[in-house]
């Protein structure tokens, strides 16, 4: 019997969390739809930024409509922060249909990053109009939607009408609206119009700015500018320099062609003794009259026949 009861007491336990699990809703922190018509492709971009409610039990799968005019996604990821977020190892699964497609994404983190491009931009000549919507597919606490304004686009209008407005740094106009505590199944439909002469994307209007003034050097760069002005600056001391060594130079040749001439004599002075030494030594040789040899100085006889040397 205790046997049985223990069984019975694994068992609860392993299936009283997955219940738990299982009736655990999916509720969305905050949800930010942002909507940049045109801005890199002649489609309207969408980006989803999701924050999970903190009470919502991890992995979980997260299931969202999409407009069936989407064929694929541009991306998807995940992480403990929105600034964290990867599509390295990501569980998804996208399908579509007549009515929508979908994307069943398995959540390990709290933020969620989806992005896709929309086809459905109406273009009428100079008119543009695009309708999103969203299909209410989880309770958002925090709903957030933004328009980014097309470059070269002018007479925009949305309804309903957004209320924050501000210019970005590349000069994107952006207007943004929030609603609070949506309910599952509550939608909410944005209508966006406005005119354009042009089909080039924005991106093709954006200009390259630079990391740097142009007249201000990077860390371990010399600019042309940097490097005149220091000349500039340094110019006295350059030609108090230059003169030094134009004085130095002038001195070694003055004194090198100084010095060639008595050189010059002292050599000659010196060959002319060696050769009257020489001479000198050579006039004062005696040699024997008898057998001739080479008698040395002081000797009286011949050191090889005895022969009285004769002085001269």
């Amino acid at each position: 019997m205790r046997k049985y009861f223990i069984i019975i007491f694994i068992l609860a336990l392993l299936i009283f969390p997955a219940s738990a699990k299982a009736q655990s809703p999916i509720t969305f922190e905050s949800m930010d739809v942002s909507i940049w018509p045109e801005y890199d492709t002649s489609t309207a971009l969408v980006i989803y930024k999701i924050a999970l409610d903190p009470g919502v039990n991890l992995p979980t799968d997260v299931i969202l409509r999409l407009p069936a005019s989407v064929k694929e996604l541009s991306a998807v990821a995940v992480g403990d922060a929105f600034d964290r977020v990867s599509d390295a190892g990501v569980i998804k699964t996208f399908t579509t249909s007549t009515d929508y497609s979908r994307i069943n994404l398995t959540a390990t983190g709290r933020f969620l990053q989806i992005e896709y491009y929309d086809p459905n931009l109406l273009k009428t000549g100079n008119q543009r109009e695009f309708t999103y919507q969203w299909l209410g597919d989880y309770a958002v606490k925090n709903f957030s939607f933004e328009f980014r304004q097309p470059l070269q686009s002018t007479n925009v209008s949305v309804v309903p009408p957004l209320t924050n407005s501000t210019v970005d740094t590349d000069g994107f106009q952006l207007s943004s609206m929030t609603r609070t505590n949506l309910a599952p199944g509550q939608e909410l439909s944005f209508v966006i119009k406005y005119q354009r002469e042009t089909d080039s994307p924005s991106t093709a209007f954006l200009k390259v700015q630079p990391s740097a003034p142009l007249d201000q050097n990077l860390p371990g760069q010399s600019g042309w500018n940097s490097w005149l002005s220091d000349l500039t600056a340094n110019a006295p001391w350059l030609l108090v320099g230059f003169g030094v060594i134009c004085l130095l130079v002038a001195g070694y040749i003055y004194w090198t062609s100084k010095k060639g001439p008595e050189r010059a004599g002292s050599s000659r002075k010196r060959h002319s003794v060696r050769a009257l030494e020489v001479e000198e030594v050579g006039s004062s040789e005696v040699h024997c009259s008898q057998c001739g040899k080479l008698a040395k100085p002081g000797d009286r006889f011949c050191r090889t026949c005895g022969a009285r040397i004769r002085e001269i």
